[in-house]
């Protein structure tokens, strides 16, 4: 205990009440004070002293006498007896000690450095010895032999003597007020105690207790005790104080110094019976001998005597409480760390699973090795609370039950559940529950939880599925793959895959072959519910890829690999890159059904965390051995990646606590976790600063194989380090199927342009069948149409053209749709690519006869179709404007003014120029007269083989194609001859009757290109030439148009499409002198341009011209005005 007397303090008078024995005797005492303090001054207040005694009056005489006038004094009142020393300095004290021996007076002093200085120098308090005795007392009694004494730097002997007791006791001084903050956050919270003792000033003790508080120490499990001076002034709850006895309720040193004054000369008095110093001295010694100490606790805010000491022994009388209102003893250990980890196998209403608990093991593992060595929280001990919240299986009910049961052992920080679903199903209860703390992810790879925003309290130590899923695909294009197919299970596990890897596979240029229809399969499915989404395996068969990206989990990835073995797979058809990583494993179940998954699903490759690396991951490995014989199971990946995450908590942890930062302040612990880096059992620890992940710089190439026992086994092949210079590195070979180090082809069959060998593509009779079926129904009912509204409407003949006329727009457009049929003929002829691929390609353009210009795979041609029945879905809404007469009934909306405005421009372009190419595309749907099989449904549409017919997507297009037909050809047989009699400005008509066997010629030429051409080349060339040479004789009989010149040039294009179809038949059947007959073929053409020409300006007089100036503003002015005539007659439209 330190010094007692403050003098330059100030205190209030107490009035303390006293029963004395009525004595004859009274005493003369000198109180010595130093020269340096006034008795007048605030300070000194020694008037108010001698206030507090003055019911002493009566039997003591006081005088007042400075200690450099003491001997004067003692001469001047020769009847003192007693001496009140108030010096604080040594060399003072004993000096007046000399003086009162000297004199034969009893010496007071505040408190001795030593038990006795002589026979007649007495202590007003207790010596330092007993104080310490006692204080030791109460130790032994709570078995507090370990934590940490805090002392003022007065207390130079103080640590020796608690050394003697324990040497578990570390001791820290209060060199002043002022560094107490930096005192608790930088070094008592580094010294990780539970029990703190106290040896200062009372204002120091009240600063430190201040920030013991603010350093969350004074919690439940926390012991601290105080001795006399340092708990004059403490009100903190579960503080134990040391007092003397009677002095239990002193509030400052100067209240403590009144009592022992009082105390003693009240005992003085009612002991003796003579005023002599000998009589006296024998009553001193007596009370000496006597001292007793009490144990005071505060509970509530007020003190309570809970306990005595007498000669060291402790006796309690009342029930103690500790900081945290805990009933419980702290125990004087290194301070404990509590974490919780869920780490059970029970899941709601679903299987157990072990993943977690196998898991866990890594973070036990990594708990025992930091409590065990020396490396870092060496004052501290991590403990988990471990509890069973679910594992692989989330139930918001079943986790809000289980985490409000153990809201109050969570600590400071949670190892979270194993799988995703988990992991953000807890995050979201604590939510809930208002619980703010840090969760390491160790298991979990759902990318939502990246999100600093949804998520600010979420680490993680495993890699996320962004991370594994870009890597994984610039690994393949490394190992040189090019084409792949992909399955992903449809639920947010696998969708979390796609979400990266898709867009990283095209990143790199791969390309996923398989259709998109066959890309998901719901998950949860058993051996047999699998079976019903045999269409999607066999997609993938289909796909011919030998490498496929598989994102299925145990045990359904098992049946995915049986049944592709039940559709025909073998050995070496197939490579599979896994994103679940127990799969390269689990296909080594027993079970009848393990010879299946070996022949298919070996081998099996994947990308996964390094793991054991390092000094830190060979001993974690090392105790593999360890663990498994404990477990009876030997540890997993993430047993290595659990123990990673139990590490950066604790490096965490240790950071904050060397550097004095509040640890127990779960946000500053979340952002300190989030600084961390350092080399773990995965390799390098750290998280990206942008979101929730970890940044993974070394990946494992693993593969599986059957070892000599026939069990499957991973072996590392290699390791993908993308931020290195080396990005990859392989350490052992990569045998394919065939037992060679050679990259097979990316598909089965690399020569085939279809999803399935050649070898199985045969004829299908009954698809050719119903194809010629198809067209030639198309075909008779176009015929009796044409027959039907010839007969009926337009049966009538055209006036010639026979003065000159201005040539207009729609003039224009006829011109040009004779040059365009010439095209459009030739690409319904015999095929003249083996001549000439640029104008085969040409004419393929405007017949949208695309196949041969683009690739119509991967659902392209359906795009094409779509926009066919769009164009003739807008072909019948003009019709319907023009037929209905909508644009003279309802001339005011500005919609109808719109379509009639198209009507006059789209209408030959759409019914005319579209004709052969909607009519061609709509019959292609029907091309499926090849197969694989004997069904219907076995039969691949010829545009696009990646498509079965008559089913899906090919049976919808089928029925829309006949209503599409059925909505055209009619219309458009009718509104040929009608537009061009609604264009008041059209100079150039066509015969309506030449329109008619237009029709009927030009639906022949598409049902023979749509039938015979597909079989027998040479008969349809043969059979083409035949009839465009009728169709010529008929125009140049019935002259098409009313204008002479541009019926010469009509019959000169269909000559120029005879003499290409002539050629090209010979070109097909000798199949040799491709150049000389392609220049025959020009020639032929160069011929038959000079004799048109020839005769035109012979017998063929121009009777249209063009007025340059006038032309554009008349047409921009048209344009805009939508100027149209409103019926039969255009009157009221001016002529160009």
């Amino acid at each position: 205990m330190a010094y007692l007397w403050r003098l330059r303090q100030n205190f209030q008078p107490i009035i303390l009440l006293f029963t004395f024995f009525q004595l004859s005797v009274s005493l003369e005492i000198i109180l010595a004070y130093e020269d340096n303090y006034n008795l007048n001054s605030r300070d000194l207040n020694v008037t108010s002293l001698l206030e507090v005694t003055q019911s002493l009056t009566s039997q003591v005489d006081w005088h007042n006498c400075r200690i450099s006038n003491l001997a004067n004094c003692v001469d001047y009142f020769p009847n003192s007896l007693i001496i009140l020393d108030l010096s604080e300095n040594l060399d003072t004290r004993n000096a007046v000690s000399h003086l009162c021996k000297s004199h034969m007076i009893i010496h007071f002093v505040l408190q001795s450095d030593f038990r006795f200085q002589d026979d007649l120098t007495f202590s007003l308090a207790s010596s330092k010895n007993k104080q310490i005795n006692a204080f030791l007392s109460v130790l032994d009694y709570l078995n507090w032999t370990q934590g940490v004494a805090i002392k003022s730097i007065e207390n130079h002997s103080l640590k020796e003597e608690l050394k003697e007791y324990s040497s578990n006791i570390d001791f820290l001084t209060v060199e002043s007020q002022s560094n107490i903050e930096e005192l608790v956050n930088r070094v008592v919270v580094r010294q990780g105690a539970t029990v703190y003792y106290i040896f200062t000033s009372s204002l120091e003790s009240l600063e430190l207790l201040k920030w013991f508080q603010n350093a969350k120490l004074l919690t439940a499990g926390n012991g601290i005790i105080l001795d006399q001076e340092s708990g004059y002034q403490c009100n903190i709850n579960g503080t134990l104080i040391v007092t003397e006895f009677g002095q239990e309720f002193a509030a400052s040193p100067e209240e403590y110094l009144k009592k022992s004054i009082i105390n003693v000369i009240s005992y003085i008095l009612s002991q003796i019976s003579n005023e002599t110093a000998q009589d006296i001295l024998s009553v001193l010694q007596k009370y000496q001998i006597e001292y007793k100490f009490s144990l005071v606790n505060i509970q509530n805010g007020a003190r309570v005597i809970v306990g005595s000491i007498v000669n060291n022994i402790i006796s309690i009388s009342n029930n103690m409480t500790f900081p945290g209102n805990s009933n419980s003893i702290p125990k004087s250990t290194k301070k404990i760390l509590n974490l919780s980890i869920n780490a059970g196998s029970t899941n709601p209403n679903a299987a157990s699973s072990t993943s977690g608990e196998i898991g866990s093991w890594g973070a036990y593992f990594a708990m025992d090795e930091i409590n065990e060595g020396n490396t870092f929280l060496q004052n501290f001990q991590l403990q988990f609370f471990s509890f069973d919240c679910g594992v692989t299986v989330y139930d918001s009910q079943y986790a809000y039950n289980c985490y409000s049961k153990n809201i109050n052992k969570l600590g400071l920080g949670q190892i979270s559940p194993f799988s995703s679903s988990n992991a953000i199903g807890a995050l979201q209860t604590f939510k809930k529950l208002n619980v703010t703390l840090p969760v390491v992810g160790c298991s979990v790879t759902e990318p939502s939880l990246n999100s600093t925003t949804s998520y600010p309290m979420f680490t993680r130590v495993w890699f996320t599925a962004s991370y594994g899923s870009s890597y994984l695909s610039v690994l393949l294009k490394a190992m040189g793959w090019e084409k792949v197919s992909v399955l992903y299970q449809n639920n947010s596990w696998g969708f979390s895959k796609f979400w990266y890897l898709n867009p990283a596979i095209e990143s790199q240029g791969l390309e996923i072959v398989n259709p998109e229809n066959t890309w998901w399969i719901p998950a949860g499915l058993n051996r047999e519910s699998l079976k019903n989404y045999t269409d999607i395996a066999q997609g993938i068969i289909n796909s011919q890829a030998r490498l496929l990206v598989l994102s299925i989990e145990y045990p359904m990835c098992n049946y995915f690999f049986e049944l592709l073995y039940d559709l025909g797979l073998r050995k070496g058809d197939l490579i599979t890159i896994a994103t679940y990583l127990d799969t390269l494993t689990v296909i080594g179940n027993i079970d009848n059904y393990r010879y299946k998954r070996l022949e298919v699903g070996i081998p099996t490759m994947r990308l996964s965390l390094s793991t054991w690396v390092g000094t830190v991951g060979q001993a974690a490995k090392a105790a593999k051995a360890e663990v498994t014989a404990i477990h009876k199971q030997s540890p997993t990946v993430y047993t290595c990646s659990f123990y990673d995450g139990t590490y950066l908590l604790a490096h965490a942890l240790d950071y904050m606590i060397n550097r004095g930062i509040d640890y127990k302040d779960p946000n500053k612990l979340e952002s300190i976790i989030r600084i961390q880096q350092f080399i773990g059992c995965t390799g390098r620890i750290a998280t990206d600063s942008d979101s929730n992940d970890r940044i993974v710089d070394s990946w494992d190439i693993e593969t599986n194989e059957i070892d000599s026992e026939g069990n499957v086994t991973t072996q590392v092949i290699g390791t993908f380090k993308p931020f290195s210079s080396h990005v990859f590195t392989i350490s052992n070979s990569f045998f394919y199927p065939d037992g060679t180090t050679i990259k097979p082809s990316d598909l089965r069959n690399e020569n085939s342009k279809c999803p399935f060998p050649e070898k199985l593509v045969k004829t299908f009779a009954k698809g050719r069948a119903l194809l010629f079926g198809i067209c030639f129904f198309v075909a008779v009912v176009t015929f009796a149409i044409t027959l039907f509204i010839w007969k009926k409407w337009w049966n009538i003949t055209n006036e010639d053209l026979k003065q000159k006329e201005e040539i207009s727009l729609q003039d224009t457009v006829v011109a040009i749709s004779i040059v365009i049929e010439f095209f459009q003929y030739s690409s319904m002829g015999p095929n003249f690519s083996i001549l000439s691929p640029f104008i085969a390609n040409f004419s393929g353009a405007f017949s949208l006869n695309l196949g041969d210009i683009i690739k119509l795979e991967n659902g392209v041609f359906w795009i094409l179709v779509d926009i066919v029945f769009g164009g003739i879905l807008l072909w019948a809404i003009l019709c319907a404007v023009i037929l209905l007469r909508l644009d003279e009934k309802w001339n005011f909306l500005s919609v109808i003014k719109f379509l009639s405005w198209l009507a006059d421009y789209l209408m030959p372009i759409l019914g005319n120029l579209c004709f052969i190419p909607f009519i061609s595309i709509c019959l292609d749907i029907f091309l499926c007269d090849q197969s694989i099989g004997d069904n219907f449904t076995d039969s691949f549409l010829a545009r696009d083989c990646y498509y079965f017919c008559w089913k899906d997507e090919h049976l919808t297009h089928a029925i829309l194609s006949f209503l599409a037909l059925f909505l055209y050809v009619p219309f458009a047989i009718f509104c040929r001859p009608l537009w061009q009699e609604l264009q008041g400005m059209l100079h150039v008509k066509t015969s309506p009757t030449y329109l008619m066997v237009k029709t009927i010629f030009q639906i022949t030429l598409i049902v023979m290109n749509k039938t015979i051409k597909r079989s027998q080349d040479i008969t349809h060339g043969c059979l083409f030439v035949t009839v465009l040479i009728g169709y010529i004789i008929f125009t140049f009989k019935f002259k098409p148009y009313n204008y002479a010149r541009f019926s010469w040039w009509q019959g000169l294009v269909l000559i120029g499409v005879a003499w290409l179809a002539f050629i090209s038949t010979i070109a097909i059947g000798i199949q040799n002198y491709f150049t000389s007959l392609l220049a025959i073929l020009f020639l032929g053409w160069v011929i038959i341009i000079i004799v048109g020409l020839y005769k035109q300006k012979k017998k063929y007089p121009s009777l249209l011209f063009r007025k340059s100036a006038k032309d554009t503003s008349t047409l921009f002015k048209f344009a805009f005005t939508f100027g149209k005539s409103t019926g039969i007659s255009k009157d009221k439209v001016a002529p160009y």
